[in-house]
């Protein structure tokens, strides 16, 4: 959570001369970066500009498209509430087009980040780094974070839409979309090339502080060769497993797997020992908090024991187990999020903060009752003065269960970054959001071992993170040579990464996105493995041409 908030208070506020700096009048013809940049922290307020970018990037559209779109989360009608004009119905049902707003925001914040980053880059490329007191290997770190955040930005890019325009400067006239090979090529270059110049983790468990280090840019490498037939790379599987192993190794610096399932996620989640590249989060300072708005009911506070200082919308959801009260659990293959979890798994527990940073359980669901207060959440819409009681079902009849049956008390929600009660409510925000953990490494090592034929393999690294998800590591069920297909590879990593923002590329590599159904979804075409280009950008852009079937 320790993001050098002074760098980002000055990369916001413009700020120079909130740091010790030279404040001597000084007159220039014309303004450069060897004129501005007359001290350390000045390096720091230009490269802070494309990081703030990516915190607000990892929140609201981008996290929509690849979680709501799927069988892992949703967002039914509620009454009057999140119709929206049928917007999260067609993000369910793959029914969206170029004029949705989450589509056009998602473009436009993806080609904002690739200028404000290019901006950057070229403002830097223009210090003297030694004149200021920084050397060399400094601007290279700095020059190649940039160029590694770059590549990143052009690889959800091509994640959501396919090939982009490649920019390679802020000057460059508009021109027309690149193939997705040649984008995935145009990646491949910018990690390849950055990651040499980046500075390692120096410890485990040294705090992530936002920045982009050896490992983050191996790992960004990696995962671009794990989707790489998706992006147009052909089959590169055997290339990530050889950057996880050395990952795994400690090649690009030292990590491991967190030793609870709570660490990478708890409010010091920045000393995780598996925390790779995490957006900074702390109360009252850049907090991380989109989430809280939308996933939880309206009376929260009650059940969590915490005022909170917004409102709530209760509005995204685990997709349902079940049609309807004592039904049983639907016999879709995938989707049922809640349902996936053993019974014994110590997150499937509801969520209770015991105090002190201690808490249990990963889940809203039941009656909402706080356990130390007594008090209960009490329904403010169609269950008004009703206890909320949250339940695996969306059916506000009993005879019907689609997007547009939702209720208040409709389906279980994700607590996966804790949060306070209000005796520690200075606590609130501080988990950091996890963009990048190790443990993603052992799993995508996995699949590269499934997919190799060595399903034994396999199962040992996705067991090795699974123990640590029952009391005294004894798993009731555990991956076997037996039991790992692909409908078993889908179910590991939505229960280990649940809510964090990959659901939908995970099911187009696996080739599960358009092929199968799950609640209030039925196979669609591949034409939909990739949005739409927005209205707006074709009409400013004459020489863009739209995804097939749009």
């Amino acid at each position: 959570m320790k993001f050098n908030f002074k760098h980002i208070a000055l990369a916001l506020l413009g700020g120079a001369t909130l740091f010790s700096c030279d404040l001597d009048e000084k007159f220039y013809s014309s303004v450069t970066p060897d004129t501005f940049i007359t001290c350390p922290e000045n390096t720091y307020a230009i490269l802070c500009r494309p990081f703030t970018h990516w915190k607000w990037y990892l929140g609201a559209e981008r996290w929509y498209l690849q979680e709501l779109t799927t069988d892992e989360m949703t967002c039914p009608t509620r009454g009057n509430d999140f119709y929206n004009n049928g917007e999260y119905i067609r993000l369910q049902e793959h029914t969206w087009t170029g004029d949705d707003r989450h589509v056009k925001n998602v473009w436009d914040g993806t080609m904002s980040a690739i200028a404000r980053t290019l901006e950057a880059k070229e403002d830097l490329s223009g210090v003297n780094y030694n004149a200021i007191g920084l050397s060399d290997e400094i601007k290279k770190d700095h020059i190649n974070q940039l160029n590694a955040i770059l590549g990143w930005y052009y690889m959800r890019g091509l994640d959501y839409f396919g090939g982009l325009p490649i920019f390679r400067s802020n000057n460059d006239a508009p021109c027309a979309r690149s193939t997705d090979k040649e984008t995935f090529e145009f990646c491949e270059d910018l990690f390849k090339n950055a990651i040499p110049s980046i500075l390692p983790k120096s410890s485990l468990g040294e705090a992530q502080d936002g920045y982009i280090k050896k490992a983050a840019a191996a790992m960004m490498l990696a995962e671009l060769y794990f989707n790489a037939e998706a992006y147009g790379g052909g089959d590169r599987y055997a290339d990530c497993a050889a950057i996880c192993e050395d990952l795994i190794r400690g090649e690009y610096g030292p990590y491991a797997i967190d030793n609870t399932w709570y660490g990478p996620h708890c409010f010091d989640n920045d000393k995780s020992t598996e925390a790779v590249w995490y957006v900074p989060s702390q109360n009252s300072k850049m907090e991380f908090n989109w989430y809280y708005r939308y996933f939880y009911n309206h009376q929260a506070d009650k059940y969590f024991n915490c005022p909170f200082p917004a409102s709530r919308y209760n509005g995204f959801i685990l997709s349902p187990s079940r049609e309807k009260e004592g039904g049983p659990v639907m016999d879709y293959k995938l989707g049922k999020s809640y349902e996936k979890y053993n019974d014994a798994d110590l997150r499937k527990k509801p969520y209770v903060y015991h105090g002190n940073k201690e808490y249990e359980g990963m889940f809203c669901v039941g009656l909402q009752k706080n356990p130390y207060t007594g008090e209960v959440a009490i329904g403010q819409k169609d269950m008004a003065g009703k206890p909320v009681v949250l339940v695996d079902y969306v059916n506000i009849t009993g005879n019907s269960s689609t997007m547009m049956d939702g209720s208040e008390v409709s389906g279980v929600r994700l607590v996966k970054m804790p949060i306070p009660n209000i005796d520690d409510k200075d606590l609130l925000w501080n988990p950091d959001y996890p963009c990048m953990r190790f443990t993603e490494v052992y799993y995508m090592l996995a699949e590269c071992k499934w997919r190799a034929g060595d399903k034994k393999g396999a199962a040992q690294l996705i067991n090795e993170v699974r123990k640590r998800n029952f009391a005294n590591g004894n798993d009731p069920d555990p991956v076997t040579e037996a039991n790992l297909d692909v409908y078993r590879m889908a179910d590991e990593w939505q229960i280990e990464f649940l809510g964090e923002g990959r659901r939908r590329t995970d099911l187009i590599r696996l080739g599960l996105y358009t092929t199968e159904s799950w609640w209030a979804h039925k196979p669609t075409d591949d034409t939909k493995k990739r949005f739409p280009l927005p209205s707006e950008a074709m009409a400013g852009n004459p020489l863009l041409k739209q995804n097939p079937g749009y």
